[in-house]
C-alpha cells in the first residue's frame, strides 16, 4: 500500500512543478518589465529636459516658426516599446502640427540626458516651456487608460501650459539608465 501511495504522489509532484514552471515563464515573458514609471527614491525636476530642448534647438535654423515640440523617448532594446509604437501612430492626428523627435539612449544629443524610464514623452509649448513629461498614458500598457499626451495637446491649443512632470504610473517600462538621482 505504501508503494501505491508513492506512485500517486509522483504525478501530483510533476503537475505542481509544471504549474510553477508555467507561472514563472508567464511572469518572465509578460510581466517582468511591469513596474512604477519612476522609483520612489528618484527625483526629477525637469532641468535635464530644458537642456535637451536647447540641444535640439541648436540645429533649428528658423526660430520664428516655432511649434510645440514633442520628444518620444524610446529604446529599441526595450520590449515595452512595442506597446508604444501603435499608440504613437494613433496620436499622429493630435500631433500633426507639432515638431516630433524620437530619442534613443544611443543618440549623441542624449549623452548626458537621464530620464526615469522608457517609453516616455516630453512636450514643450511654442515658447519652449516644458508642458509635460512622463508616460504616454495611465494604463498598464501604452495606449490603455487615460491618454496624457492628447490631454496636454488640448491644453496647449487653449493657450494653457499645465507644466506637469508625471512620475506616476504602473506599466511596462524599461530603465533609461541606472542613475540614482536624476536631479538637473
Amino acid at each position: 500500500m505504501t508503494k501505491a501511495k508513492k506512485t500517486n504522489y509522483l504525478p501530483m509532484l510533476i503537475i505542481c512543478l509544471w504549474f510553477v514552471a508555467m507561472a514563472f515563464s508567464f511572469w518572465w515573458f509578460e510581466y517582468r518589465y511591469w513596474q512604477f514609471f519612476a522609483d520612489a527614491k528618484v527625483t526629477f525636476d525637469g532641468q535635464v529636459l530644458e537642456e535637451l530642448l536647447n540641444k535640439v534647438n541648436e540645429n533649428e535654423k528658423d526660430m520664428a516658426n516655432r511649434k510645440v515640440t514633442v520628444v518620444h523617448f524610446t529604446d529599441g532594446n526595450c520590449p515595452c516599446s512595442s506597446y508604444s509604437r501603435a499608440h504613437i501612430k494613433n496620436l499622429q492626428g493630435v500631433l500633426a502640427q507639432s515638431r516630433q523627435i524620437t530619442a534613443n539612449p544611443s543618440d549623441g544629443f542624449m549623452k548626458d540626458v537621464a530620464i526615469p524610464a522608457t517609453p516616455s514623452v516630453a512636450v514643450w509649448d511654442e515658447s519652449g516651456k516644458l508642458a509635460y513629461f512622463g508616460p504616454y498614458s495611465g494604463g498598464t500598457l501604452c495606449g490603455q487608460g487615460e491618454d496624457f499626451v492628447s490631454r496636454i495637446m488640448g491644453e496647449l491649443q487653449q493657450q494653457r501650459n499645465p507644466q506637469w512632470i508625471n512620475m506616476l504610473g504602473i506599466g511596462c517600462y524599461c530603465p533609461w539608465n541606472k542613475a540614482e538621482s536624476l536631479d538637473g
